[in-house]
């Protein structure tokens, strides 16, 4: 929707050293309260205001850009026709007056111009609920002292936050009162969301709100950060932020890189039925627990060097492709797991020894932690990875001990197998013919338990020996597979009851 304009380095460099400047001395506010400064509950100036301001900037947009903003419902379609020239003239005539008891009497911004508000101190409430900022929009280190409402706000260009902009108390949600916060809920930024190093000193509200290539690097939460069912639909910058209390991230939607490196979480950090394209949390910090429960991880998912100091749970969450990255990490002993067929296995053409690394590390850490059926299901999804590796001495005999055994964490298949061994070898003395009906059964189970030592106690050397060769044989099969079949059933049996 519309050109972002690109800010030129000079100009960034204007904004940060230009003072302070009052509200009621920025055209631009002036502007946005054409028709008076509106109290908190005076909704009706409030409306007057913004049908000005939206129609007014309306002049901005194409035809593709109006269609789409009233086809996904964002502004009445009244608001987003631009006024006709004898109604522009009421405009400035009315900004006139808005500038009549000031000293200084600025001229009425151009529509095309950009949207300035930097180092605007706003004292008092500052309400732009619905607002179409239709050009670039800077609030570079602005101070909103009593209230910021941009809930429902459209911003089709660049919106520019950062430098320490800062919401000092709390702020009105959707009118009432009593919600108290900075509120950006359900507002849409289509050319990019510019929140570097802001201070957000209560609630920080973005439920639902629709952010493409927002940057929140440095930014400082310290009452609830709220950004559930948000939709960031290019890359999401948290890096360096720190939350002081809850933050809550779900049901949000990351289209890219969702980057929280070195990111701090003190009061908990929920992620639940999040959808990660990609999530980078290289070397942040979960002070009080995390929940990705339910999460979905669509690609590479890193938590190297990651500090989780209590409990985080995975519970339900879906790794698609790749296994996720916890290299130096510190885990929690209460660290909950997605069940074991929510762990992906690498494909023909995936890079196998990434998967194998990530295994090998998350078993060695669940063995540093005593959870030792996490570390098995580890140690299983790494073997089920170097299967593909190709080579012989890895493919057949961990595809054997994934069959027999469920790689060392089932002591029922082995004992089912050693049955199946019995009966096929009683079976095929029965029809040799070589020994009676009633001995053929007893001598399969004594082949099947040579390493008992069965055999000696019930048959007689001579027996065996005078036995044709193939039998002989069969015997030998016999004695192999169960002496493998007993030792799995008994590694069955201390996995499951965790014996040394």
């Amino acid at each position: 929707m519309g050109n972002s304009l690109p800010s030129s380095p000079s100009r960034k460099k204007s904004l940060q050293v230009a003072p302070k400047i009052k509200a009621e001395d920025n055209p631009w506010y002036l502007l946005a309260t054409l028709y008076g400064v509106p109290e908190e509950e005076n909704h009706a100036l409030q409306e007057r205001n913004r049908i000005a301001w939206n129609r007014y900037f309306a002049a901005n947009l194409d035809d593709e850009s109006r269609a789409q903003l009233i086809g996904q419902r964002r502004h009445p379609v009244e608001e987003l026709a631009a006024f006709p020239p004898e109604e522009l003239q009421e405009v400035a005539t009315a900004f006139a007056e808005r500038c009549k008891a000031l000293a200084n009497k600025p001229a009425l911004p151009p529509s095309d111009a950009d949207i300035d508000f930097s180092n605007v101190d706003f004292e008092y409430n500052a309400s732009f609920e619905q607002y179409l900022f239709g050009r670039y929009s800077f609030f570079r280190s602005a101070t909103f002292t009593d209230g910021a409402h941009f809930n429902g706000a459209t911003f089709t260009n660049e919106a520019d936050f950062a430098g320490g902009a800062t919401f000092t108390f709390l702020a009105d949600f959707d009118g009432a009162v009593f919600s108290r916060e900075a509120n950006f809920s359900d507002a849409t930024f289509v050319s990019g969301a510019d929140f570097v190093d802001v201070t957000f000193s209560d609630i920080a509200n973005f439920r639902g709100a629709t952010c493409c290539n927002a940057k929140f690097n440095g930014a400082i939460f310290s009452r609830v950060a709220q950004f559930s069912d948000a939709n960031f639909s290019e890359v999401a910058g948290f890096n360096g932020a720190a939350f002081s209390d809850l933050a809550d991230f779900g049901g949000a939607i990351f289209s890219d890189r969702a980057e929280f490196v070195r990111a701090t979480f003190s009061r908990g950090a929920i992620f639940k039925n999040a959808t990660f394209k990609y999530a980078i949390f290289k070397s942040a910090v979960f002070l009080d627990g995390a929940k990705f429960a339910d999460a979905t991880f669509q690609g590479l998912s890193l938590f190297v060097d990651a500090k989780m100091k209590t409990s985080t749970s995975f519970e339900g969450a879906t790794f698609k492709t790749v296994p996720p990255q916890f290299f130096g990490v510190e885990l929690h002993e209460g660290t909950i797991w997605p069940a074991y067929k929510y762990w992906p296995t690498p494909k023909k053409g995936d890079k196998v020894q990434e998967f194998v690394r990530a295994y090998e590390c998350l078993k060695a850490e669940m063995d540093r932690l005593k959870r030792h059926e996490d570390e098995l299901d580890f140690f299983a999804l790494e073997l089920q990875s170097r299967v593909l590796l190709g080579r012989w001495e890895w493919g057949l005999p961990i595809a054997l001990y994934g069959l027999l055994s469920d790689y060392g964490r089932s002591y029922a298949r082995p004992l089912y197998a050693l049955f199946a061994v019995a009966a096929v070898g009683a079976l095929v003395l029965l029809l040799s013919g070589a020994v009676v009906p009633w001995q053929s059964l007893w001598l399969s189970i004594a082949n099947t338990l040579n390493v008992f030592g069965f055999r000696k106690d019930f048959f007689d050397s001579h027996y065996i020996e005078n036995l044709p060769a193939a039998l002989k044989i069969l015997a030998a099969i016999q004695t192999i597979l169960g002496a493998i079949l007993l030792f799995l059933f008994g590694l069955g049996i201390r996995n499951k009851f965790r014996m040394k």
